[in-house]
């Protein structure tokens, strides 16, 4: 039942704000409420039970939620950073109450994603996240947010509807008794070798669309640069890549062939994603650009992690994508805090600012450790779990990936002496009291999956496991593995007819 307290109160608290009228005290404490009562609900979702009721028995459709395995984990991390993203836009927006009615609406269905244990179901939260995060771009957005909503649409749709021809063939395919998680496994993984394939390429391209990875990925750029100054759209858009979820919750362990055959050419399309992302970040000069490049190559990592196959590197892939919400969404709230201040995001626009504004700068530099992966921060050790794993399968591509570590120092370091340091111009006030609220759940989130990572990789293993049983059994039906590394020429030449390969599930082949 937790689960779908958890999916309902944001929905209703923005019935409430839309109702309430323009008084800002009230619209700003709505938000906040909302916020808190969600995260608190989160942190009792592990081990509650789900949810399950008829919705459309005639195509053997369920409203099925549960909160096992990752789910918990990246309800509870995109709880904890919307709490000071709904306060920051109640506070920075003149027109608040709108944006905080879709920010509410676009959690309510992201906790749909994350918690839907029946596939429609499932399509239908990832279809409905998309009309609030258009309204926010196309709504609040800056000069040029049409042309954005207009490509980020065509990308979405193109990639859904054929994501949408595999779904709803996947069920009459297989002959399961309906669209529930365990009526699909118990036969899906049954299928024919091709039917697998194709299903599974339909799937992905949806997907490759909201990891993203190269060369899906031009959206994610304009969608950063043309959404709200304030960067509480870009928090929301910064939980919303969900396509990482969806292979390794749905994808991955129903259709184990056609993932195990398509793997290697995704692979390589993330190291691609990893590599090229960092490196066009060091030479950005505009800081929304910068970080939306830098977040592209977090999610080819997560990417890395995914398609390598190998336990540790899918438990890292997930718990990556859990902790980039509050490292990203922390940078891109405090880009906000620094256009307020400056009224630019161009670098050149900054300089000096840590003499003026120390304690914005030291939190700056924290949260900016934990995006590059310094160790005892949150995006630590999904990054080491993610390429530890793909090392074990794909040595080779997955030390091409390391590359980004260097990068990701590059730019950071750039970052953040360009804004803080060098020639100082006119100074600018110091956080405040309400800025330093909405910072420290940031801080203590960051905190958090730092240092203690062991109780949330639990519980994703106990999904992970599933993954790696569905592939591992496939590759038994189908004959003696592969233990030879692929050539990325013949990767990309021949993706559909690629050997099953050696599969570890602790640190050997």
């Amino acid at each position: 039942m937790i689960s779908m307290i958890v999916l309902l109160l944001p929905l209703l608290f923005a019935i409430g704000i839309g109702l309430v009228g323009v008084n800002r005290a009230v619209v700003r404490t709505l938000g906040l409420v909302s916020g808190l009562a969600t995260f608190v609900m989160a942190l009792f979702l592990a081990g509650s039970e789900g949810f399950n009721a008829p919705w459309i028995p005639g195509f053997g459709v369920t409203f099925a939620l549960s909160p096992d395995g990752a789910s918990s984990v990246l309800v509870m991390a995109a709880s904890l950073v919307m709490i000071p993203t709904l306060l920051y836009a109640a506070v920075r927006e003149e027109r608040s109450r709108g944006l905080l009615v879709l920010l509410l609406i676009m959690q309510a269905g992201l906790n749909g994603i994350f918690l839907a244990r029946d596939l429609i179901a499932f399509y239908v939260f990832w279809e409905a996240t998309l009309i609030p995060s258009m309204l926010m771009l196309g709504t609040y957005g800056a000069a040029k947010r049409r042309e954005a909503v207009a490509k980020y649409l065509v990308y979405a749709v193109t990639g859904s509807f054929l994501m949408l021809i595999s779904i709803l063939a996947l069920r009459p395919l297989a002959g399961a008794a309906s669209y529930g998680f365990e009526d699909l496994l118990a036969v899906t993984p049954s299928l024919p070798a091709s039917t697998q394939t194709w299903l599974f390429v339909g799937l992905a391209i949806g997907m490759i669309v909201k990891v993203p990875l190269w060369p899906l990925h031009s959206w994610l750029i304009d969608f950063n640069e043309q959404n709200h100054a304030s960067g509480v759209a870009d928090v929301a858009g910064t939980i919303y890549k969900v396509g990482g979820f969806g292979f390794f919750a749905w994808a991955m362990p129903l259709l184990p062939v056609g993932a195990d055959r398509v793997a290697p050419v995704l692979l390589v399309l993330a190291v691609v994603t990893a590599v090229y992302g960092a490196w066009v970040a060091v030479a950005q000069t505009n800081l929304k650009r910068l970080l939306a490049y830098a977040s592209l190559s977090h999610m080819g990592i997560v990417g890395v992690g995914i398609f390598g196959l190998h336990l540790a590197g899918l438990n890292g892939a997930i718990y990556l994508l859990a902790a980039q919400m509050l490292s990203t969404g922390g940078l891109f709230l405090i880009s906000g805090m620094l256009e307020h201040r400056r009224g630019t995001f161009e670098l050149d626009g900054f300089g000096g600012l840590a003499r003026s504004a120390p304690a914005l700068a030291s939190i700056s530099l924290f949260v900016l450790f934990a995006f590059i992966g310094v160790p005892g921060l949150a995006n630590f050790p999904g990054e080491f779990l993610s390429l530890l794993g793909a090392f074990q399968n794909y040595g080779w591509l997955t030390a091409v990936a390391t590359l980004t570590v260097i990068a990701a120092g590059v730019y950071g370091v750039n970052m953040h002496q360009r804004i803080y340091f060098g020639a100082a111009r006119q100074g600018v006030r110091d956080l405040g009291a309400l800025e330093v609220i909405v910072l420290v759940p940031v801080v203590a989130g960051i905190l958090w999956l730092g240092l203690a990572p062991a109780p949330q990789l639990e519980r994703i293993e106990t999904q992970t496991q599933i993954v790696m049983e569905q592939i591992e059994a496939s590759r038994l039906n189908l004959g003696p593995l592969s233990t030879v590394e692929p050539d990325a020429s013949t990767l990309l030449a021949a993706p559909l007819t690629l050997p099953p390969r050696a599969l570890g599930s602790g640190g050997e082949r």
